[in-house]
């Protein structure tokens, strides 16, 4: 094809031609490599909404007053649950590798956390109905 578009020119310009053409040809492939591009960004989207969705599901948060702690069972009761007014009484396990902290803040440990705390924990609830928790946050008293 390019041999037929110089056919009919004279040699000063076919030269130019053929550049112009070059530049089209690869104005077209960077087009066609950013809408492939911008396809994949747009696909890969909702796969981490969706992601950050079912992480958000599986966690639970219960707040309360701690009523018992118990050492022994790596265990404590709460009067609370998943929103602030709740009056139920809750269990909530902790083990070694719960995060504890105090005001969203990390450095607290069990030890901060008395008879009358005020605390968030959040974790999955298990089968007995049991939060076991992955973080427990102790809150100052209101």
């Amino acid at each position: 094809m390019l041999s037929e578009l110089g056919e009919n020119l004279p040699e000063s310009h076919v030269g130019p031609n053929l550049i112009l053409l070059r530049e089209e040809t690869m104005k077209i492939a960077l087009l066609v490599v950013s809408l492939v591009f911008a396809g994949i960004v747009m696909a890969s989207h909702p796969i981490s909404t969706s992601a950050k969705q079912e992480k958000k599901a599986a966690e639970t948060k219960w707040q309360g007053t701690v009523l018992r702690i118990y050492k022994d069972k790596s265990t404590m009761d709460i009067r609370g649950g998943e929103t602030p007014n709740a009056k139920d009484t809750r269990t909530i396990a902790y083990s070694s590798s719960t995060e504890w902290t105090k005001g969203n803040k990390p450095g607290s440990d069990l030890s901060e956390i008395k008879e009358g705390s005020f605390i968030i924990a959040v974790g999955q609830v298990n089968d007995k109905g049991v939060l076991q928790a992955t973080r427990i946050d102790l809150r100052l008293p209101r």
